[in-house]
């Protein structure tokens, strides 16, 4: 079953021997995207901006699949499985470990399930699941299996906390053959909080913490976006360096850049301190290599995470 959404047709499996989903905007209970139908439907409020955007690693272990099914990068984006002669979806290998990471989202805890794995084809295999706000530092959440495909993350973390990385180990006794291990087709996080993702280059001069008049340009075309989540939103501000320079440096660093965008964004919004946190991580949450200025360029950035009000 398909439904056009702002012209483009979604198609959605949930789980093995599911019907062909519908993916609907605007279900009874939901503001963003409804994928399936009845007990194995779910919610997403950030639509398609829910789902992860980047393979970070993928080792397939012993007995890994063949062909396109090896193909991590059918992990991301939409769910668009059809069936388990096509390609669409990676099969984890026995002991197959993926790391995906969020870019545009972040994932939250809210009420209720807060990460959703579309796991399909012929048998709905275990799956272990972690999550990472940096992507070393590693937190287990629980396992899929049978027809569950939600985890609630509430009990493991701090409500103040977001992580841009997960990870999925393949859980199952018996595997092998074409489609080794748990068959992925996507994977989404319904507590989605908006990152925003503002380039140093743009915002401040080199070692400074000053935002420069190009800066004030590039906040206002973030205010709209953020005030459509509503007047209840909680907002946090991050500050991120490169490796050049001695660690404590990079630490005060990003701490007063976070401070200089976390004061701006706050007058534009008249948002209260409540609602307004910034922090500074340093050198510790690259986003790409150190050992290239292109990387280090990326890595120099403010990123601001939207929390909708629940």
């Amino acid at each position: 079953m398909k439904t056009r959404i702002g012209g483009v047709v979604l198609t959605a499996l949930l789980g093995a021997g599911a019907d062909v989903a519908q993916a609907q905007t605007r279900g009874d209970a939901c503001s963003g995207l409804v994928f399936g139908e009845g007990r194995r439907s779910i919610c997403l409020p950030q639509g398609e901006s829910s789902f992860a955007d980047e393979v970070v690693s993928f080792t397939p272990g012993a007995r890994p699949s063949s062909g396109v099914w090896a193909d991590a990068s059918h992990a991301l984006g939409l769910p668009d499985y059809t069936k388990t002669t096509a390609p669409g979806f990676l099969s984890l290998g026995c002991d197959g470990v993926l790391v995906l990471r969020f870019t545009d989202n972040a994932l939250v805890d809210v009420e209720g399930p807060d990460l959703f794995v579309f796991e399909v084809g012929p048998a709905v295999e275990a799956t272990a699941l972690a999550i990472s706000e940096d992507g070393r530092t590693w937190i287990e959440v629980g396992r899929i299996e049978g027809s569950r495909a939600d985890v609630d993350i509430a009990s493991f973390v701090k409500p103040s906390q977001s992580f841009a990385f997960v990870r999925l180990t393949n859980a199952s006794r018996t595997c092998g053959g074409r489609h080794s291990g748990a068959d992925i087709d996507a994977v989404a996080a319904v507590g989605s909080a908006l990152r925003l993702s503002l380039d140093g280059a743009v915002l401040f001069d080199t070692s400074q913490a000053t935002l420069k008049p190009a800066a004030q340009a590039a906040l206002d075309a973030l205010v709209p976006r953020i005030a459509a989540y509503g007047s209840a939103v909680a907002v946090t501000v991050e500050g991120h360096t490169d490796s050049v320079g001695e660690d404590p440096a990079n630490q005060r660093l990003s701490e007063a850049r976070a401070r200089a965008v976390g004061d701006a964004l706050a007058s534009r919004l008249r948002l209260d301190a409540a609602r307004l946190t910034t922090v500074g991580h340093g050198e510790t949450r690259p986003v790409a290599s150190n050992d290239t200025e292109a990387g280090r360029a990326r890595n120099r950035r403010v990123d601001i995470i939207v929390r909708p009000a629940p």
